[in-house]
C-alpha cells in the first residue's frame, strides 16, 4: 500500500482548512466536541508520548469524528488503500492503546484512529513535541505494523484528494 506524502500543491493548504474540510466531508452524525488540552495532556501521560502538533490541533478544534463513508468510497472507487472509521476521543485512545498492546501491537506506537476492522491507526511514542509525525497502521489481524503516511496532514489530504 503506498505511503501517502504532502505534495508541493498540499503544502499550500491551511492545516486549518484541511481538518476543517476532513471534517465537514467525512464526519457523520452528532458532533462530539473539541477535546481539551488537559484531555490531551492526559494522553500524553498514560501513554509516555507527546503528540504532534498537527494531531493536538485537530482534536481540540474538532474532536472526535466518525466516517464510516469513507469505507464505501474506497470501495466504490476499488482504491487499495485502508479506511478511517474513528478518529477516537482521548480517553478511548488511552484504552484502545493499552487494548492493542496487549493484542500485539509494538509498545512503541499508540492508536488514536480506528478502520472499519478495528485496526489501529496511530503514531510512534516520542519523547518530544513535533509540529507533524508519520503515521502508522497496526493490522491486528497479521500483527503488522507499517507507515501508511508520512503525517497526519498528509493521511487527511490523502482521503479528501482521492474521495
Amino acid at each position: 500500500m503506498p505511503i501517502a506524502h504532502l505534495e508541493e500543491s498540499d503544502e499550500m493548504r491551511s492545516r486549518e482548512s484541511i481538518h476543517r474540510e476532513f471534517v465537514a466531508r467525512f464526519h457523520f452524525g452528532e458532533r462530539v466536541g473539541p477535546a481539551s488540552e488537559q484531555e490531551l495532556d492526559a494522553v500524553e501521560t498514560a501513554l509516555d508520548t507527546k503528540l504532534p502538533h498537527a494531531y493536538r490541533q485537530f482534536m481540540t478544534r474538532h474532536g472526535a469524528v466518525y466516517t464510516p463513508d469513507i469505507l464505501h468510497q474506497i470501495v466504490n472507487r476499488n482504491l487499495d488503500h485502508h479506511d478511517i472509521k474513528n478518529i477516537e476521543e482521548p480517553s478511548e485512545a488511552i484504552k484502545g492503546t493499552k487494548a492493542y498492546w496487549s493484542g500485539g501491537m509494538p509498545d512503541d506506537v499508540i492508536g488514536v484512529a480506528s478502520d472499519c476492522m478495528g485496526n489501529a491507526i496511530g503514531f510512534r511514542r516520542q519523547s518530544a513535541p513535533s509540529d507533524d509525525s508519520p503515521v502508522w497502521f497496526f493490522d491486528h489481524e497479521f500483527v503488522e505494523v507499517y507507515e501508511t503516511a508520512s503525517s497526519f496532514d498528509a493521511l487527511l489530504i490523502w482521503y479528501l484528494d482521492n474521495l
